[in-house]
């Protein structure tokens, strides 16, 4: 590999970094993928996933493997050691991806389907059992040194010199390599503790038959015992309680322990113990993402506690966003410059979820009494305001001083469609680059300049009509649920361009602005 250089040299093959290796592989790009783990990781860490990241599995051609196991949620409430219902997450509809709202899943199976995913691109090379030693940044490449791990024994007794090497070469370097990256210490980017530390003990079962419970999915904030409980995909279910102060962690960690605590749910007839660690859910941010021709995404960029789910969903989030413009990059429609719109769009994102997750994670940990029942009695006198709007991308791949709609930065519509006879999810007919979705026929709308600028950037024009309206047009897209013109009327908007990352890049309100909206996009995309 010395004399061979790949488009991107990956370090990391979790969900996030397979989900940067696969959205890169889809578009042709040669990827070199090294992770020091000798094979996919058997147990589970992440467990829930949203109707954004589904979408996003969709693209890679793997949902309905991913669906086959996942749990399709309904809510997810907290409860007081009373049983009381402090909040409740309403998960019980369609997202505006497509998808059910939020799904619980068993990693492991995830990563599977994910794995086959990649397995079927061709310019994706997978090597297990390589460990970054060192970094070397040039003017138009970056190399990276491997070694070979040797799981045999802990000192194999060889020199550095001795043991098996890789030097490898491409021209960008993504660290997808977890909370302890490699890459960012290497290359020296500062990391910011947001002080959130707490440790719980985490148990994950899998079931020996079908289990249901009248609290399946939540947080039981105890100031005795913090518990949360919830399901692991179709067949494997998780318990974490919070480490108490002076409490020793080799009995927390014994298998007598850990069936004492879940006693009130499942026994061993129910289940069997497949993994029990103790984890300290943290919270941090790189200052910096990228320092030359290296980025970080997933934990190697940002920490949060787990009490909203979103720390896979956030990486995999940070893989969409840098691969739709490392694309543009490398086959030189974009100029370089685009690459530094990625940790203004998302970190801003992930730090307010972040946030969040601290904030409701501290009604969690609270484990004074008295502190508890003040907690209980603010939310029983409807003092506490609810849980805020989850937060919206801030687009800098746009002209700021041209925002056309309050749509900027939110989540593009995706339904079920019709088009000749073939029923299937948007996405599955018409790709998933650039989309402008309109509620008129654009065609009598865009000018010849206009045309010509969205077949250059490959932009599908998308008009769904009610059923009523299609006739006996064989090519008109119908809506079969009425999900766009829904979204049209409550958003009072007439079109919204869709960027290959599902964020909306503007939205006009009226049919005379489309040409206006398509100029615009056709000077900023090229980012010279």
């Amino acid at each position: 590999m010395v004399d061979e250089i790949f488009d991107v040299v990956q370090i990391g093959y979790g969900p996030v970094g397979q989900v940067n290796a696969a959205l890169l592989g889809q578009k042709g790009h040669r990827v070199a993928v090294f992770e020091r783990h000798p094979s996919l990781y058997a147990l589970p860490r992440a467990g829930h996933f949203d109707h954004e990241i589904m979408r996003i599995f969709q693209a890679l051609g793997c949902a309905e493997d991913i669906e086959n196991d996942a749990f399709p949620a309904t809510k997810y409430q907290w409860r007081n050691a009373k049983n009381e219902i402090l909040i409740t997450f309403d998960w019980d509809q369609v997202g505006v991806s497509g998808w059910m709202s939020d799904y619980l899943m068993y990693q492991p199976h995830t990563e599977n389907a994910l794995h086959r995913a990649v397995q079927a691109l061709p310019t994706i090379v997978v090597n297990h059992g390589w460990e970054a030693v060192n970094i070397e940044q040039h003017a138009d490449y970056v190399t990276v040194t491997f070694e070979k791990v040797d799981r045999g024994s802990v000192d194999t007794g060889l020199s550095d010199l001795a043991k098996e090497r890789r030097v490898v070469k491409g021209r960008y370097l993504v660290g997808a390599d977890g909370a302890n990256s490699f890459v960012r210490r290497h290359l020296q980017m500062p990391w910011v503790d947001l002080g959130f530390n707490e440790s719980w003990v985490v148990l994950d079962f899998k079931q020996k038959r079908p289990l249901h419970f009248e609290f399946d999915n939540g947080q039981i904030c105890d100031p005795k015992r913090p518990l949360c409980l919830f399901q692991l995909g179709k067949s494997h279910r998780r318990f974490e309680y919070m480490v108490m102060p002076g409490e020793a962690h080799d009995q927390l960690l014994s298998e007598e322990n850990a069936w004492k605590v879940i006693e009130p749910w499942m026994t061993q007839d129910d289940a069997d113990l497949i993994r029990q660690v103790i984890y300290t859910f943290r919270s941090g941010l790189a200052e910096k993402w990228s320092v030359g021709r290296a980025f970080l995404i997933g934990d190697a960029a940002h920490l949060m506690p787990p009490f909203l789910g979103q720390g896979m969903c956030s990486g995999i989030r940070d893989a969409m966003n840098l691969a739709w413009k490392l694309d543009l990059v490398l086959t030189g429609k974009s100029n370089v410059a685009l690459l530094d719109t990625y940790q203004p769009e998302r970190s801003p994102h992930v730090k307010e979820i972040i946030d969040l997750a601290i904030k409701v994670g501290k009604i969690s940990c609270i484990v004074d009494p008295d502190e508890a029942d003040l907690r209980d009695k603010a939310f029983r006198d409807g003092d506490v305001p609810p849980p805020p709007p989850f937060p919206v991308l801030t687009p800098c791949v746009t002209d700021r001083q041209h925002f056309k709609h309050s749509l900027v930065g939110r989540l593009g519509p995706q339904g079920r469609v019709e088009v000749n006879g073939i029923t299937k999810r948007s996405d599955d007919l018409f790709g998933t680059g650039w989309q402008l979705i309109c509620d008129f026929d654009a065609c009598n709308t865009l000018s010849e300049q206009s045309l010509e600028i969205l077949k250059r950037w490959s932009v599908q024009i998308i008009h769904p009509v009610l059923r009523s309206q299609a006739a006996n047009n064989s090519v008109a897209v119908v809506d079969i649920d009425g999900s766009y013109q829904q979204f049209f009327k409550h958003h009072e908007v007439k079109a919204v361009l869709v960027r290959p990352d599902f964020y909306i890049f503007d939205g006009i309100e009226k049919e005379d602005d489309l040409n206006v909206l398509v100029k615009r996009f056709g000077s900023l995309i090229q980012f010279s």
